[in-house]
C-alpha cells in the first residue's frame, strides 16, 4: 500500500528501517539506485548523454551523489554539481567520502558562468539540492540558478524526494523554485506534494522503493489502489433477489436542475442496489420516467418553479414513516432553500440508516453546520472545494493548501465521513483513518460528476458495504472510470453519463 507522511513520519520511518537491519547509508543507496533506474528508463538509456545533478548539503545530495556515480557507470557524461557548499550531514558526508574519487564535481557559487554553460547544453538535470528540508524563500544564489534552469534548459529535468523549493509539509513553493517534469519521491509521498499548488507544480509523481518495510511506518495516510476494489466490492450471490442488495431512497432534483436525479438515480441501480426510489417533484418524473424505468417513483409537490414545498417535505416524511431504507442519499439537484435545510435536518436527527447528503444538502445545512454532530446511523458528507468552504468559514485557497488536516478535523469534530472532491480527492472517517484517491482527471470536471459519484457511494452502503471502506471504493471507481475513458476520447468529450458503463466494465474485469 503506498503511503503519504509528513516530514516527521518519514524521519521515524527512517530510524525504524535502521533499527530494522537497514541503515541509513544502506537508504541513501537504494534511493539513489531507485532514482537512476527511473531516470534510465524515463531519458530511454542515458549512456553517452550529458547529464548535470545538483546536490545540496544534506541527504538529499548524498542521494545525488550516488545517482551521478551510477550514471557515470553507464556511460553517461555526467557532472555533479553542489549547488551551495559540500556535504554537511553525516550520511552525506560519508557518501561522498565513499565516492568522492571517481565523480567529476563543480562547486556552483566558485563557476556560476561555466555551470550555466554545462546546463544549457544538458540533456538531463536532476535536482537533489533540498527534498524535505526546505521551507521560507531560495537564497539569492539559489533562486538564481533554478531560474536559469527553468526559463534556459531544454532537457528533461527530475527531481529526487521533493522538488527545491518547494514545502514538503505545506505544499507552498518558493519563487523561482526547481520546475521539474518528473518528481521521484523516495519511500511514501510526502504529504505537501498532494497539496497545491505544489501538486501543480511537481510534473509526474513516481514513487520509488528504497527497503523501508510498511511496518515501519507510523500513523499515515493511504493512499488508495486497486486493493481497495479487490477487497470491498460486494459480491453477487448466486442465490439473492433485490431485496438481497439494499433499498434506497434518493432524494434528488428539480425544476431546474432534472439531471441531478436522473444521474444519481442511474449510478445507484448500475452500481447494483437491489431497489431504488426517486423522491423528487412530479415534474421531474414527468421528464426522466423513460430514461429511468428500473427506479420506483415518489412524487413531491413542489412551488411553481419546481422545487420541493413544505407540503412535498410532509409528503416525504409521512413516506418515511411507513417505509425502511438501507442508506438514503439527499441533495443533488434540490435547490437551496429554507424548506431544503428543514428537510436534511430531519433527515440527520431521524434517518435509522446511513445518510448521504451532498450539494445542495450541504449548502442548505452550511450555516448550521454543527447539526451533524446529531447523526445517530453515520453521515457521509461529500463537498467540493467551495462547498466545504461554506461549510467551514475558511477561502477554497486556505482549504486546497491542506486538504488532508482540514478534512480530518471536519470528520473528527463533526463525526461524519467526510468526502472532500477535487484532485487528490480526500477521504476522512472520524476515527482519523485517511485515504486519499489519485485516479481521476479533469474530464470530471464537469457537471453532474459529483451526482454520479453520490449515487455510486449510495449503492455500495445499501449493499452492506462498510461505510468508510465503501465509500473510499466509491470514490476510486468513479476516479477510474474516468481514466479508462481518458484512453478512449479526450478529456473534453467525457460525460457524467458515461462514467457507470464504464465502471460496470471495469468491475466486470475484477
Amino acid at each position: 500500500m503506498r503511503l503519504a507522511v509528513t516530514n516527521e513520519q518519514m524521519k521515524r520511518a527512517e530510524v525504524n528501517a535502521d533499527a530494522n537491519g537497514v541503515p541509513f547509508l544502506q537508504l541513501m543507496k537504494n534511493a539513489g539506485e531507485a532514482c537512476f533506474n527511473r531516470i534510465n528508463t524515463l531519458a530511454g538509456g542515458v549512456k553517452d548523454k550529458n547529464v548535470v545533478v545538483l546536490a545540496g548539503r544534506g541527504n538529499n545530495g548524498g542521494d545525488g551523489i550516488v545517482i551521478t556515480d551510477l550514471l557515470l557507470e553507464a556511460g553517461a557524461n555526467a557532472i555533479l554539481i553542489f549547488a551551495l557548499d559540500l556535504p554537511k550531514s553525516d550520511c552525506a558526508r560519508l557518501c561522498y567520502s565513499i565516492y568522492e574519487t571517481g565523480l567529476n564535481m563543480s562547486l556552483y557559487a566558485h563557476q556560476k558562468d561555466n555551470v550555466k554553460r554545462v546546463l544549457e547544453n544538458c540533456e538531463i538535470v536532476v535536482d537533489c539540492v533540498f527534498g524535505t528540508g526546505f521551507h521560507g524563500e531560495l537564497e539569492e544564489s539559489l533562486a538564481d540558478l533554478f531560474k536559469f534552469v527553468n526559463e534556459n534548459c531544454n532537457a528533461l529535468k527530475f527531481s529526487v524526494d521533493v522538488p527545491s523549493g518547494c514545502n514538503s509539509e505545506t505544499g507552498e513553493i518558493a519563487e523561482n523554485a526547481f520546475k521539474p517534469d518528473f518528481t521521484i519521491t523516495l519511500g511514501a509521498v510526502k504529504k505537501g506534494l498532494y497539496s497545491h499548488p505544489c501538486f501543480e507544480h511537481c510534473g509526474l509523481l513516481l514513487l520509488a522503493d528504497i527497503g523501508i518495510e510498511q511496518s515501519c511506518y507510523e500513523g499515515c495516510e493511504a493512499i488508495l489502489s486497486d486493493e481497495i476494489l479487490r477487497e470491498f466490492m460486494p459480491k453477487r450471490k448466486a442465490v439473492s433477489h433485490k431485496g438481497t442488495y439494499g433499498r434506497v431512497l434518493n432524494i434528488a432534483g428539480s425544476g431546474r436542475y432534472t439531471g441531478a436525479s436522473l444521474l444519481s438515480t442511474d449510478a445507484i441501480l448500475k452500481m447494483g442496489a437491489g431497489l431504488t426510489t426517486l423522491a423528487t417533484p412530479t415534474r421531474v418524473i414527468n421528464a426522466i420516467a423513460t430514461a429511468v424505468p428500473e427506479t420506483t417513483y415518489l412524487p413531491l409537490s413542489c412551488d411553481n418553479d419546481g422545487f420541493i414545498n413544505e407540503k412535498g417535505v410532509d409528503e416525504l416524511k409521512s413516506f418515511l414513516l411507513d417505509n425502511k431504507f438501507s442508506a438514503i442519499a439527499v441533495g443533488c439537484g434540490l435547490g437551496k432553500s429554507r424548506v431544503v435545510r428543514e428537510l436534511v435536518e430531519y433527515l440527520i436527527k431521524n434517518a435509522d440508516c446511513p445518510l448521504i447528503i451532498d450539494a445542495d444538502g450541504l449548502n442548505s445545512i452550511a450555516e448550521n453546520i454543527d447539526i451533524l454532530k446529531e447523526n445517530k446511523n453515520g453521515v457521509i458528507v461529500t463537498p467540493h472545494p467551495a462547498e466545504f468552504g461554506r461549510m467551514t468559514g475558511k477561502s477554497v485557497d486556505e482549504i486546497q493548501s491542506d486538504r488532508i488536516t482540514l478534512a480530518k478535523e471536519f470528520a473528527k469534530n463533526y463525526k461524519v465521513i467526510t468526502v472532500l472532491k477535487g484532485v487528490n480527492t480526500v477521504i476522512a472517517n472520524p476515527t482519523g483513518e485517511t485515504f486519499i484517491n489519485t485516479t481521476g482527471n479533469a474530464g470530471l470536471s464537469k457537471g453532474g460528476s459529483g451526482d454520479v459519484l453520490t449515487g455510486i457511494i449510495t449503492s455500495l452502503i445499501a449493499q452492506g458495504t462498510d461505510l468508510f471502506y465503501g465509500t473510499a471504493l466509491g470514490v476510486y471507481l468513479h476516479g477510474q472510470s474516468a481514466d479508462r475513458l481518458s484512453k478512449k476520447k479526450n478529456l473534453f468529450g467525457i460525460m457524467p453519463r458515461d462514467l457507470m458503463d464504464e465502471i460496470v466494465k471495469l468491475t466486470a474485469d475484477e
